[in-house]
């Protein structure tokens, strides 16, 4: 801390701004100057209330001097002042500002006063303690001079830990990805999909709970539950499971990712994964199957629908395409993620809007030709544009 600043605890400052208390009253607010309309001489103005405010930090500076120089701070005030900023701190300052705000708290702190106060309420106290003092000074100096070098090595070890972790923070502010507007993203009710079905057969059996994630308007939670499946949904948009809670059914306006993370182990039957999983960054999506693999008992279910990579691309708008923090996978690679965390995949079936090409008629040279180019197309370009994973954890 500097010498002529002392600190108020538990006020709220800036980085590197010490707040100076003054021990005599200081020119009210109400003296400040008005601010006036915005005039052309706006910068005159602004620099003249800039001036004024030094004149009264000045003023403040000169008194808390004073009263440290006629004994009116008692030694060692500004060190329990500090402490009880720390204890105090304050909590509006975040990241960055709060890391640093706290560094300077520990710099302050690397050093150790021996001068112990000598005043007493008896006349021959202070003989005894300044008697005291003089005696231990040389042993207690050879002890500090020792803790303080190591304080300030553990300080400068945080110095160069705080770079460390802003130049950390700077590189993944550059690579972050923006987030993907709520007014594009895709809307598909799970309830009216072509897959619907497929995932009530496959969970009808589950006798535990039954998440079903992004479930919109909740019909395919209404679906479950008429299956005899005790089932909820959750979605991260409170308005639109409007319906679903006006109908009864159980819903929380919740991620899958932030659900799944208060779920106890293995305390549901089933999961349907479906929209926002699609385009999860690659660290959100391990998370998600780590969670899964955890959440869901030994032989529950797990069904996944998604878009094919080519679906995606084909049929979402460019802003989607451009701002998706991911991109659909295949369903090879959702089967070998779900493998790998004890899973074993029942059925894979495709669907959703066939483009196929129709192959020529045969009969001429070029047939055979063109319908092999026909099918590697369909292969590599075409087909169906979404697929339904169903997968049973067995350990």
């Amino acid at each position: 801390m500097l010498p002529d600043q002392v600190r108020l605890p538990g006020a709220r400052r800036a980085p590197g701004y010490s707040q100076r208390v003054p021990t005599t009253p200081a020119a009210p607010l109400s003296s400040l100057p008005e601010t006036p309309a915005p005039t052309d001489d706006g910068a005159t103005e602004v620099a003249d209330r800039i001036r004024y405010l030094d004149e009264v930090m000045a003023e403040i500076d000169a008194e808390v001097r004073r009263k440290r120089a006629s004994g009116d701070l008692p030694a060692g005030l500004e060190a329990e002042l500090d402490e009880l900023f720390l204890e105090f701190s304050p909590v509006g300052l975040h990241g960055r500002a709060r890391l640093r705000e706290t560094l300077s708290l520990v710099d302050g702190s690397a050093y150790i006063d021996i001068a112990v106060p000598t005043e007493s309420n008896k006349a021959v106290g202070s003989y005894i303690k300044r008697a005291i003092r003089k005696g231990l000074g040389w042993y207690m100096n050879f002890v500090v001079t020792q803790i303080v070098k190591f304080a300030w090595s553990v300080s400068r070890m945080f110095h160069v830990v705080v770079d460390h972790i802003e130049a950390l923070e700077a590189t993944v502010e550059t690579h972050r990805s923006p987030d993907l507007p709520v007014e594009v993203i895709p809307v598909a009710q799970p309830g009216d999909s072509w897959w619907s079905g497929d995932a009530v057969e496959a969970l009808r059996e589950v006798t535990d709970r039954v998440v079903v994630g992004d479930c919109r308007d909740g019909a395919l939670v209404g679906a479950l539950i008429a299956a005899g499946v005790d089932a909820y949904g959750v979605d991260p948009s409170d308005l639109v499971l409007e319906s679903a809670l006006a109908g009864g059914l159980d819903v929380r306006a919740e991620g899958i990712l932030d659900h799944l993370g208060v779920v106890a182990p293995e305390a549901l039957g089933g999961v349907v994964l479906t929209g926002s999983v699609q385009w999860l960054r690659p660290v959100e999506r391990e998370r998600l199957i780590d969670l899964v693999a955890t959440r869901v008992a030994v032989d529950g279910v797990v069904v996944l629908h998604s878009m094919t990579p080519e679906g995606w691309a084909g049929t979402v708008t460019p802003v989607v395409r451009d701002l998706a923090p991911g991109r659909p996978l295949n369903a090879q690679t959702w089967e070998h993620l779900l493998a790998s965390r004890g899973f074993v995949v029942v059925s894979a079936v495709q669907g959703g809007t066939d483009r196929h090409l129709d192959r020529v008629a045969a009969g001429s040279p070029e047939s055979g030709a063109v319908n092999a180019a026909i099918d590697t197309i369909n292969e590599l370009l075409l087909g169906p544009t979404e697929y339904l994973v169903v997968a049973t954890r067995q350990r």
